[in-house]
């Protein structure tokens, strides 16, 4: 037996496997304390986002007399933020514009409720259920749909699914675009390519997506072009900042971008809800994070042509156009330093 042997084979002293085990048991406690914080911490951010949801302040269209209105307002509370047209047409404009949710028309002949599913379909439902018991024994309320979903949405979903398979490619995209940079030697002519990269993928992903939604019926009363395009600004957003915080903090920075993105980002989006039925916080927060501008500026582009979309725009051009300028960045100081851009740096 060779002495090489003889040291693999030696038994530690006692002293020695009592450390190591009391180190092994610490670092195991240390991991175990952050696990069960990080989900702690997790699970009452997601059960504060949706554990009861509440209405509160839905923008609300009114046509009618002035005691009527003040009864309404008295009765749902906080519940509604009652805004008044002139009229039956000027009300349906507030709401072909998402200015607000639904109206209620009251005149001598009787009471309309004019709502909106495409706009959210709980909120739809809760405006319902709001009007009919105010004037429960009263009047039977007349229910219109203004702004039904499409019948190839007719459950909503679609939106959803779009905004989370976009978001996903752009997960993915950012993590093979971390790859596949530092397979060229990076200097300021070439800075170019992450850029063109990121901007012919996102064109890919917006049409692909755009094209499988037609084929299941989603979206076919939307312009091809423009589904695409705001699909691939979504995408675009999205894969810019995580490909961003990749190049700063390495691999992690998916792992971030993945916890603000799906994980709470989904849910605080109003994909699959709407606003004024989650807590105020996580309502702006939401808005301010890729996925909830990117629901917004889908259910305006998929069933409310009417309705502004600058707000959503902008929120996305500033995400993209800042993970844009990070990589840029990243690849001229490698260029400068004569490394491969996104090893090892900053």
């Amino acid at each position: 037996m060779s002495a090489n042997d003889d040291d693999a084979t030696q038994v530690l002293p006692v002293a020695e496997e009592r450390r190591l085990e009391q180190h092994f048991w610490v670092r195991s406690a240390a991991l175990a304390a952050l696990g069960v914080a990080i989900v702690a911490l997790l699970g009452a951010a997601l059960l504060s986002i949706s554990h009861a949801p509440e209405p509160h302040h839905i923008p609300f269209g009114y046509v009618g007399a002035d005691s009527t209105r003040q009864s309404l307002e008295s009765r749902a509370g906080d519940a509604l933020d009652v805004a008044v047209y002139d009229s039956r047409d000027a009300a349906l404009t507030g709401i072909d514009r998402l200015d607000v949710y639904g109206a209620l028309v009251v005149t001598a002949t009787g009471v309309e409720l004019l709502k909106s599913t495409a706009a959210s379909p709980q909120v739809a439902a809760t405006l319902t259920g709001l009007v009919t018991a105010a004037f429960a024994g009263t009047a039977t309320p007349v229910v219109t749909e203004s702004t039904p979903l499409p019948s190839g949405d007719s459950a909503g979903g679609g939106l959803g699914v779009m905004l989370q398979v976009v978001i996903l490619g752009g997960t993915i995209g950012s993590m093979g675009l971390g790859r596949l940079v530092p397979r060229y030697r990076a200097n300021w002519a070439r800075g170019e390519l992450p850029l063109v990269f990121l901007i012919l993928y996102a064109l890919c992903v917006g049409a692909g997506i755009a094209g499988l939604a037609r084929a299941f019926g989603v979206g076919d009363h939307v312009d091809f072009l423009h589904l695409t395009l705001s699909l691939a600004l979504i995408n675009l957003a999205a894969t810019a900042s995580i490909s961003a915080l990749v190049s700063l903090i390495g691999t992690a920075g998916a792992g971030i971008g993945g916890l603000l993105y799906f994980l709470i980002g989904a849910p605080v989006s109003g994909a699959a809800t709407a606003g004024p039925l989650m807590p105020v916080f996580w309502h702006h927060f939401g808005q301010a994070l890729p996925p909830g501008a990117g629901a917004t500026l889908l259910r305006r582009v998929l069933y409310f042509p009417d309705a502004p979309i600058g707000g959503p725009i902008r929120t996305l051009v500033i995400y993209a156009g800042a993970g844009a300028a990070v990589l840029g960045a990243v690849n001229l100081i490698a260029g400068y330093r004569h490394r491969k851009s996104l090893t090892g740096l900053p």
